[in-house]
């Protein structure tokens, strides 16, 4: 019995050892299935040098290492704008505006760089460039339209080494920017206006920035200066007051006056500068599409003509910290309110159908009231902003005569919702040239209250628009469902016009008491435009609000009128 069970014990033994090899064996490793959808997966390092390529150049060799593909499309091919990625420039393979050189790629802080042009057309512009990193400071190389770029241009340089900031400016609410200066003379059609003289930077309506960056000579680049984050249209002016263009989408360019075609407009992009971000304005001969010379059927050919563009000086900053707020006074017959954030006023007092300039707040929970001249609160609310959020606080009357104050959001970001796309989302646009209205109605003497323009007929809106931002206003209650009006660029003379409307009735009586608007009060200030002739608009958000009282009798300050507030600077 023992011997039976010493080889009972035994093959036990060996009949589970085979089991857990045969176990084992079938063990599958577990998949992951996790995918990185980043353009870059490597470890890199980025030098302080950084190439600006203002020159067009879309082909680059390091240290005689090709970095792009050199690939060339046909005219017309299906592929023409598709390009395969590379190891350094995953997107399409080519050279673009900015480019941080990898420290990896320096050579005792140093690197040989090659950069051309390839295209279907031939070209062959090239240039042979060294750059040396600075542990000191940081290094812009800028790549400049000059004769290695084969460009209509004289006077330039084929490249500058410009130092510029990393560090943000002290006050984390604020923003760094500066000018730069590399205008050189155009050639190739004599009716290109001679840009080339000393350039300042302006707000919208034209006022200079800073004296700091005004009267910046050719060839010269201001210190940074330090800004509240804001959204803005800044312009570059001449000593002669010509508003130097930028180069829009599409846009053509007439040649004797810097404008777009058609208009009286000079394009510049409207953007929301970050809170830390640091930025450059230079401005140096850019390629345009100009009529061509004596045509009468729209042919175009292309021209050099000095433009701006706006560079990131660092990666742009995300706002995740503050928020922006104004206040206007609607309230009829009542000057002096001031307008009290947690306790602090915001901005100075404002008198009827003014307003405060903006300031800016860190997210968090407000108390906000309205107190007049002899300091009695009228009316008080709360709010809680999002940041990178905007708001206009309305203090007005409500449908029942009350003093109310009502926060507005404002869509700053000149975001056009297109169709829906093949895999149900929306296509979104970027407008950075934009003519964003709506409108309130804050009289609690129009029921119900509809915006026309000329003859009572529809705006003519990009991508269309919600009729429920123009039809049967209510007084104090705001429209929020895709509530803008966007004009086109080059739209004609319009107005802007009031009726007495109805549920029942569109757009029913017009209200020939209020007075009517035009697109033209939407100019700033109209000396801007020194050659005497204005536009139809101005770019920008605005909002446009019916106030006052329509009873007979009232003051004439008081009578119903329509107002713009700007919100854009």
């Amino acid at each position: 019995m023992k011997e039976l069970n010493k080889y009972l014990s035994g093959s036990f033994f060996w009949i589970g050892l085979l089991l857990l090899l045969v176990l084992g064996s079938c063990k599958k490793t577990k998949q992951d299935f996790n995918t990185d959808n980043r353009n870059i997966t490597d470890v890199r390092k980025n030098s302080s040098v950084r190439i600006i390529n203002l020159a067009g150049y879309n082909q680059l060799q390091v240290n005689g290492d090709t970095l792009t593909n050199y690939v060339v499309r046909p005219l017309n091919d299906p592929l023409e704008n598709s390009y395969p990625g590379t190891k350094y420039f995953p997107d399409n393979g080519r050279l673009g505006t900015t480019w941080s050189i990898p420290q990896g790629l320096l050579i005792n802080s140093s690197a040989r760089l090659l950069v051309e042009t390839k295209s279907y057309q031939g070209g062959g512009a090239r240039l042979d460039l060294q750059v040396q990193e600075d542990a000191q400071q940081a290094l812009d190389y800028y790549l400049l339209p000059g004769p290695a770029s084969n460009a209509l241009t004289a006077g330039l340089p084929d490249f500058l080494k410009i130092p510029r900031s990393i560090a943000a400016a002290p006050d984390p609410s604020h923003f760094k920017i500066r000018i730069l200066n590399l205008t050189g003379k155009v050639t190739g059609d004599p009716r290109l206006e001679d840009l080339v003289t000393p350039l300042s930077l302006t707000w919208a309506d034209g006022t200079p920035v800073s004296s700091e960056t005004s009267n910046i000579l050719p060839g010269k680049y201001s210190e940074y200066i330090e800004l509240p984050y804001c959204t803005a249209q800044l312009k570059v002016l001449t000593t002669n007051g010509i508003q130097v263009p930028g180069n829009g989408q599409y846009m053509v360019l007439n040649p004797t006056t810097s404008t777009i075609v058609g208009t009286s407009l000079t394009y510049a992009p409207i953007k929301t500068f970050a809170p830390g971000g640091v930025y450059t304005m230079v401005v140096t001969p850019r390629q345009f599409n100009i009529p061509t010379a004596g045509t009468t059927t729209g042919e175009t050919t292309t021209a050099y003509q000095n433009s701006l563009r706006l560079i990131n000086d660092i990666a742009e900053p995300v706002n995740i910290t503050y928020s922006r707020m104004q206040a206007v006074n609607a309230l009829p017959g009542i000057n002096g309110i001031k307008i009290m954030v947690n306790g602090k006023p915001l901005g100075a007092a404002i008198d009827y159908t003014s307003y405060t300039e903006y300031g800016t707040f860190i997210i968090g929970q407000y108390t906000i009231q309205a107190v007049n001249a002899a300091g009695t609160v009228l009316a008080s609310t709360s709010l809680k902003p999002d940041a990178n959020s905007n708001y206009t606080l309305w203090v007005h009357p409500d449908a029942g005569g009350k003093t109310t104050i009502t926060a507005v959001a404002n869509d700053l970001s000149g975001t056009l919702v297109g169709n829906a796309t093949d895999d149900a989302t929306y296509a979104r646009n970027y407008d950075e040239f934009s003519f964003t209205m709506r409108f309130l109605n804050l009289c609690p003497d129009m029921p119900y209250l509809t915006l026309t323009t000329d003859n009572a007929q529809d705006f003519n809106s990009v991508y269309g628009f919600n009729t429920g931002a123009v039809n049967n206003l209510r007084p104090g209650i705001v429209p929020i469902e895709f509530p803008y009006i966007r004009a086109v660029y080059n739209a004609n003379p319009y107005q802007i016009m009031a009726f007495r409307s109805t549920p029942a009735v569109v757009p029913g009586t017009w209200a020939s008491d209020i007075p009517v608007l035009t697109g033209k009060d939407l100019i700033a200030r109209p000396a801007l435009y020194v050659r005497g002739t204005l536009p139809n608009h101005e770019p920008g958000f605005y909002t446009i609000a019916l106030v006052g009282k329509t009873d007979a009798g009232v003051p004439t300050a008081e009578k119903a009128k329509m107002i713009i507030v700007k919100h854009s600077k």
